[in-house]
This record gives structure tokens, C-alpha cells and sequence, in this order.
């Protein structure tokens, strides 16, 4: 058995778990965002692509469908640059965070110490930009859920006055939750990560695993 493989087995394996999740969650929070800002980036020529496409069956009315797709994108054009902006730095905090947990994970002789500090800070930065990016895609969200509820309330099926208060009122308020809980939960499970892998214990643990300096 080499150096190298010694000292990667002999990572507690708390720490290696918590690298994973962050190389997991980093990969789909990064690609996400990337997508978005290219997206946005084409604002008009995607906003017509899925207005012109049509939904799956089962998805529902395709009138109802493109009513809250059209919403959408009217809600996202005044925030569209700044938005292009935070999704690309979100995808550039999230490389950071990915790279260095796979170093975590594998270090291919570099010092792990660097890289635990580089994913502290990262983590934590991609929880306040997923929080602000969060916080964006809830006032859209609600926007959706509000033209939703009116065009679902003027369906025959919805005429009942209990029907169209209760579709009127819980449809904007389950968009926002829907939209909040992803926020907490990506969120908060990098900002754990974060302030986890700047703790003591795991910086003392990684430490014993690096080779010590040379003279």
C-alpha cells in the first residue's frame, strides 16, 4: 500500500462522507445555475422555445401551462442581468466547493489542509448565493402561484365559491413553500458543510492525514 492511499484510507470517515455530499450537491447546485445563466443569457429566444412547446400530457391544460410559463418570464425580465450575474458566480463557488471536496476525497499528493479551508469558505458562499437566489425565485414563485390559482378558478370544476377560495388561497402560498423549502434545503446543507469543514476537529483530523513540511 502507498503513502498516498494509506493517508486517503485513514480519513475519518465522517469527513469523507461530508466530501461527497458536498461533490454531489456542488455538481447539481453548479450545473443548475450554469444552465440558468446561459438561459437567461438567451432570454427571448428561450422564453418563445417553451412557449411553443407543447407540455406532456400529464402537466394538464396546455393553455393553463403556458398562462404560468408566460408569468414567469415576465416576473424574471426586470431581474434578468443581475440574476445572469448571481447565477454565474453561484456556478463559479459551486466549481470551488466541487473541486475541492474531490481533492478531499482524492489528493493525488496535495495538502488536504488547503483544500478544507477552500471548502469552507466556498460552502458557505454558495449558501448565501443560493439564499439570494432563493429569495428571487420566491417572488416569482408566488407570481406563478397567484395566476395559477386565477386561471384554475375559472374552470367549471372550480366554480364552487369553497373550491375557488381554497384554490385562490392556497395555490400562491404552496409556489412560495415549494420554492423556500428547496432554498433551506440546499442552503442549509451547505452552509452545515461549511462551518463543518471549518470546524477544529475536522481541521485537526486532516492535518494528521497531510505529510508533515518540509525542511
Amino acid at each position: 500500500m502507498t503513502v498516498s492511499a494509506s493517508r486517503s484510507s485513514g480519513l475519518p470517515r465522517r469527513i469523507r462522507y461530508a466530501a461527497m455530499v458536498g461533490l454531489v450537491l456542488a455538481a447539481f447546485t453548479g450545473w443548475s445555475a450554469l444552465r440558468e445563466a446561459t438561459e437567461l443569457a438567451h432570454f427571448y429566444e428561450v422564453r418563445e422555445l417553451h412557449l411553443e412547446n407543447e407540455p406532456p400530457a400529464w402537466m394538464g391544460d396546455r393553455d393553463v401551462i403556458q398562462q404560468v410559463v408566460r408569468t414567469q418570464y415576465s416576473a424574471l425580465e426586470p431581474m434578468r442581468e443581475p440574476r445572469v450575474v448571481l447565477m454565474g458566480i453561484l456556478s463559479i463557488a459551486c466549481a470551488f466547493v466541487f473541486v475541492a471536496a474531490g481533492r478531499m476525497l482524492r489528493p493525488d499528493g496535495l495538502p488536504r489542509e488547503g483544500m478544507r479551508r477552500m471548502l469552507g469558505r466556498a460552502a458557505i458562499a454558495v449558501a448565501v448565493l443560493r439564499t439570494i437566489d432563493g429569495a428571487q425565485f420566491a417572488v416569482v414563485s408566488r407570481r406563478m402561484g397567484t395566476v395559477l390559482a386565477e386561471t384554475l378558478g375559472k374552470l367549471p370544476e372550480n366554480q364552487d365559491p369553497v373550491a375557488a377560495h381554497v384554490v385562490s388561497t392556497i395555490a400562491p402560498w404552496f409556489a412560495v413553500g415549494l420554492s423556500v423549502l428547496g432554498t433551506v434545503l440546499v442552503a442549509g446543507t451547505f452552509a452545515l458543510l461549511g462551518q463543518y469543514f471549518r470546524s477544529a476537529s475536522v481541521r485537526d483530523a486532516v492535518l494528521a492525514q497531510d505529510p508533515p513540511p518540509e525542511e
